[in-house]
């Protein structure tokens, strides 16, 4: 994944969309202001499922249909915090990230969930991001890493047990 030295890593396996979406809640709990989530992956590997569970544990309506912002690049949801939801697929071009607001979103007191994150330089995204990877193992069954800083890790997964992850450093 080209991560630096100083990144650490924990890597969950979800058997289902529930478990995903109930992953993401508790990660949910633990977010702040201006925090970025780098979320990288195939298509039908899990981003726009996990983003769902963000928009839950930060209180969005579940009146509000969180989906996919293929289309239109960016969803906002409100909440404790609200989600600035990107999806970066169709952008080909760093002046196209300047030209949907992509940088002033980022610190503009939500959180960033940024699908297609790859398509970013990593040195373009905010100190103290987290990427998360997902991949498809099976029907139902992803694999879901998460990179950061060892600081960072343990912040975001405070509230999640730690049985239920391998932890790579």
């Amino acid at each position: 994944t080209g991560l630096s030295a100083s990144m650490s890593t924990a890597t969950f396996v979800s058997n289902s969309e529930k478990e995903t979406l109930s992953l993401a809640v508790k990660i949910a709990a633990n977010l702040k202001k201006n925090d970025c989530l780098a979320l990288v992956g195939n298509f039908g590997s899990g981003k726009t499922v996990f983003v769902k569970g963000l928009a839950c544990g930060l209180g969005t309506s579940k009146n509000i249909y969180v989906c996919s912002p293929s289309f239109v690049i960016l969803k906002t949801y409100p909440g404790r915090l609200p989600i600035y939801h990107f999806d970066l697929y169709r952008l080909n071009h760093a002046r196209d990230l300047e030209n949907i607001g992509l940088f002033e979103f980022m610190s503009a007191g939500g959180v960033a969930a940024i699908e297609w994150a790859d398509k970013i330089k990593r040195l373009l995204l905010p100190k103290g991001y987290l990427r998360i990877e997902f991949s498809v193992l099976g029907r139902g069954k992803r694999s879901i890493k998460f990179c950061g800083s060892e600081a960072s890790l343990k912040r975001f997964l405070k509230r999640v047990k730690p049985w239920t992850y391998i932890q790579n450093t």
